[in-house]
């Protein structure tokens, strides 16, 4: 090979590593924003169960008020029976 051929052939090279570093870098930034998208997901799904939780709470107090009210009507003898 000539010099002018070897340095053809290195020109070449390093074009196609240069390519593939803007394809790497590209790929690089995608996978940030996906991993952005992601947190940002996470954190709503965080704030989503949370919410939740506070509700259920909510509701398992008021149904066990309702129990107890309805055991406290028992308890003063107007139960089942007694209508």
């Amino acid at each position: 090979m000539s010099q002018e051929e070897n340095l053809n052939h290195l020109e070449n090279i390093v074009n196609n590593l240069l390519a593939k570093l803007d394809e790497v870098a590209a790929e690089k930034q995608q996978l940030l924003e996906q991993l952005r998208q992601a947190g940002e997901e996470k954190s709503e799904l965080q704030q989503e169960l949370a919410r939740l939780r506070e509700e259920k709470d909510q509701v398992r107090h008021r149904v066990s008020g309702i129990i107890e009210s309805i055991e406290q009507w028992e308890k003063k003898g107007a139960g089942p029976g007694a209508v």
